[in-house]
């Protein structure tokens, strides 16, 4: 597995997962410009496409594009970000900041 580009953090966010097992709620453990890594039991495949839609203050919420690109079966799986736009990725830079993290 190759090296992560990006710092995560830590973070408890609930979030949308959009998948081709349909919607759900789900929890996003850890966070970084370049993807996560979500808690969910659900059996999802490697190189599914995903969405995730994050909620943020103020009732505003952003839906990010991804790939999984590793599962643990029963545990969760990471994602990797794809074609994010420059609003994506202020959105994700600030629930880090808020995290205590670096972007």
């Amino acid at each position: 597995m190759k090296e992560r580009e990006s710092e995560r953090v830590s973070i408890a966010q609930s979030v949308v997962l959009d998948s081709s097992s349909g919607r759900r709620e789900v929890r996003v453990s850890d966070l970084s410009t370049g993807g996560c890594y979500v808690d969910c039991i659900s059996a999802l495949q490697p190189n599914e496409i995903v969405k995730l839609r994050f909620i943020l203050p103020h009732g505003r919420s952003e839906e990010i594009p991804g790939t999984i690109v590793y599962v643990h079966p029963g545990i969760g799986f990471g994602v990797q970000f794809n074609d994010m736009t420059a609003q994506q990725r202020t959105v994700l830079e600030q629930l880090i900041l808020l995290s205590g993290g670096r972007p």
